[in-house]
């Protein structure tokens, strides 16, 4: 009995040893305090990347982030107002959203060019949620506990990774949501630029109205309207002829929204100020300073906690596309997990003020671009500035018409509807993200906002399934005699599903060559993972053409975030770096049946980045294109050629095989004097 009881003892103390949960508990119980001040330190850095940039800054670079700040604080008081009256808030609320996302962007953003603030886009949400429940809370209240929530989903997706949920939501039905919300945006205002009230909701239902109401259209309200769009037409063709030669021109230009607003409110002031009966309508803004911080309450909260994921996705979306976009003009990159934490606590920080939700702007991040911009520090001064209109210049936007304010906004929502010849290429290349476009343009115009981006993704989605459930694999069949597959020899392959280097089957591949093998189709959910992947993966083991960190002083960028995540990754891997520079890389579409218009966009920016950071001699060479991937590429207006036809000199040349891809010595000195011994 005694030998019986402890055979189970020992049996019990074997399990409880050899348990690999409990040995993996207790290797981190061992190991936790002895790492925990350098992880803590790094997440410090990662949440804050002021503290990575602000040692490396440079006295020469405040002019420009002097400028560019003050810049952008002249750009929100018109923006603000413009975007807080589409809101359907007090406008003055516009300007309370304005200061902090400036102030939190110098202590959490890793974009030196974005510029967060109110969007067009979030006051039509906005606007909805209020519709529905203007008659139970007032709209500032509204408004609060939507940014409120947007943060805190926002700040939620960041600390849990989520990010990759928003690769759902493709690029042609973004397109589709955004042209559809300009749209009603537009015509929403038309009603105040010519003096009319009590307009149907309902863009169509507002055209109509309008155009049967033209013989009460107000002749003095039409002509501040009016007015005000002529002289925003001329300063913006002006800068397009004259900017670009001169700085005081394009200036002017960018500033052209905070000029006439200053024309036409002087106007209305001498027109009106011994009135009794005002000849249009004015805004009549009124704010005393920064309001006293008041938290939403919590029963508001519950009541738009599902109402607030549409302006969460549209704010996100339109952020973290306008901080790549920019990124990658001006040869830096941004953490997108970390622009989720500081969306959240933006967000967060500003519903105390009685404000709407605030995100990512192109039009000002072009500005702030424009401008020069060197570092995140120009939120200083921006922030600043908004709070010295706060308290010192709002007693004279009391009497900033209404019609220019209308005018204001119809002019920079034109610029967000897609050209057609955009819509025409979604046509040509993908039938599926030409119906996705569609669905978000109509289903927003005639339903609402919230609606039709929830119904374009889900058409996403379903379509997405519905193709990968019927993909019909491709059967590969040996053709030696013995019946089976020899292997040649070792092949270094760049994986670009998991970034990792395996050995497979295959001639010798050279030292300054990759071969990139995707696994599987590259479409809208995959093209950007596949993308990061694969580049970062490279530029582990390759040097870049020029290191930025050791770059002049004047011209050295501000964040060098992306090098030291790469240099700890090369640490943790144990990976060496290889001397020899990448000289071609190879694209492998064996594995590849079906590619659309994202995935397409993908790969030309993983083309650009390659040689914009690993050398610009650096060949693309692909195999294994099906029929139909090439095609859409030739659809794209992608150069191809084969490698037995004429080259031109642009364009990409396609391989029958991977041998031949590898040895072909088209361009390529690198390789004389390397013979293609086989193992």
């Amino acid at each position: 009995m005694e030998s019986r009881v402890r055979t189970v003892k020992d049996a019990v103390k074997d399990e409880f040893r050899t348990d690999v949960t409990l040995n993996r508990v207790a290797k981190f119980a061992r190991t936790a305090p002895k790492h925990f001040p350098s992880a803590a330190k790094q997440y410090l850095a990662d949440k804050l990347p002021i503290i990575q940039w602000l040692p490396r800054y440079s006295p020469s670079w405040l002019l420009q982030d002097f400028m560019a700040g003050l810049t952008i604080g002249v750009l929100l008081i018109p923006q603000g107002l413009a975007y807080a009256k589409i809101a359907t808030i007090p406008i003055e609320n516009g300007l309370y959203s304005c200061w902090v996302p400036a102030a939190v962007m110098v202590f959490m953003g890793t974009s030196k060019d974005l510029s967060t603030g109110p969007t067009s886009i979030l006051g039509l949400l906005t606007a909805e949620i209020i519709r529905d429940l203007k008659n139970e809370y007032s709209p500032t209240n509204i408004s609060s506990a939507v940014a409120m929530m947007v943060g805190i989903w926002s700040l939620l997706i960041g600390l849990l990774g989520l990010g990759f949920l928003l690769d759902y939501v493709s690029i042609p039905v973004l397109t589709g949501f955004i042209s559809a919300t300009a749209f009603v945006i537009g015509m929403g205002q038309v009603g105040s630029l010519v003096g009319l009230s009590k307009v149907p909701d309902g863009a169509f239902n507002q055209l109509g109205n309008i155009l049967k109401r033209l013989p009460h259209w107000d002749g003095p309200t039409c002509g501040i309207g009016f007015g005000t769009i002529v002289v925003l037409l001329a300063l913006e063709k002006v800068g397009k002829k004259w900017g670009n030669k001169h700085f005081a021109i394009r200036y002017i230009s960018s500033s052209r929204a905070i000029i006439v607003m200053v024309i036409f409110t002087l106007i209305s002031y001498l027109v009106n100020k011994d009135r009794d009966d005002y000849l249009w309508s004015i805004s009549e803004v009124n704010t005393h300073g920064i309001q006293h911080p008041k938290a939403p309450g919590a029963d508001l909260l519950a009541k738009v906690a599902a109402r607030s994921i549409a302006p969460l996705v549209a704010c996100t979306l339109e952020h973290q596309a306008v901080g790549k976009a920019f990124a990658r003009r001006n040869h830096y990159a941004i953490d997108q997990t970390q622009e989720f934490n500081y969306l959240g606590v933006t967000n967060i920080v500003n519903s105390f003020f009685g404000v709407m939700p605030v995100g990512g702007a192109i039009s000002r991040t072009a500005v702030n671009s424009e401008c020069h911009v060197r570092s995140p520090l120009n939120g200083v001064v921006t922030a600043g500035f908004i709070i010295l209109t706060l308290y010192v210049f709002s007693p004279a936007l009391y009497w900033l018409p209404k019609s220019t304010l209308a005018a204001i906004i119809i002019m920079a929502v034109i610029h967000l509807f897609g050209p057609l010849s955009l819509i025409w290429r979604y046509w040509r290349i993908s039938l599926a993200d030409f119906i996705a476009c569609m669905v978000a343009f109509w289903v927003t115009i005639f339903v609402s906002a919230e609606i039709g981006i929830g119904a374009a993704a889900g058409w996403s989605v379903a379509w997405t399934l519905l193709r990968s459930a019927f993909v019909t694999p491709t059967i590969h069949a040996s053709h030696d005699k013995s019946g089976t597959l020899q292997p040649l020899a070792r092949v270094l392959t760049q994986t670009a599903q998991n970034g990792t280097t395996e050995n497979v089957g295959g001639p010798v591949i050279p030292d300054d060559t990759v071969v990139v093998r995707f696994a599987d189709s590259l479409f809208f959910p995959n093209a950007n993972r596949n993308k990061i992947r694969a580049l970062e993966a490279i530029q582990l083991v390759y040097p870049s053409v020029a290191n930025p960190q050791y770059s002049a002083d004047a011209e050295r960028l501000w964040s060098v975030a992306a090098e030291q995540r790469l240099e700890r990754l090369r640490i943790a891997r144990g990976v060496v770096m290889r001397q020899m520079p990448l000289a071609v890389v190879i694209w492998d579409f064996g594995m590849v049946p079906f590619i659309d218009a994202t995935g397409i966009t993908a790969l030309a920016e993983l083309k650009d980045d390659i040689r914009r950071q690993l050398g610009f001699g650096v060949q693309i060479r692909m195999i294994g294109m099906t029929k139909g991937v090439r095609r859409r590429f030739k659809r794209a207006s992608w150069k191809l050629a084969d490698a037995d036809g004429l080259v031109d000199g642009d364009a990409d040349v396609v391989y029958p095989s991977l041998e031949r891809a590898i040895w072909d010595e088209r361009d390529r000195d690198s390789l004389k004097g390397v013979t293609a011994e086989k193992v």
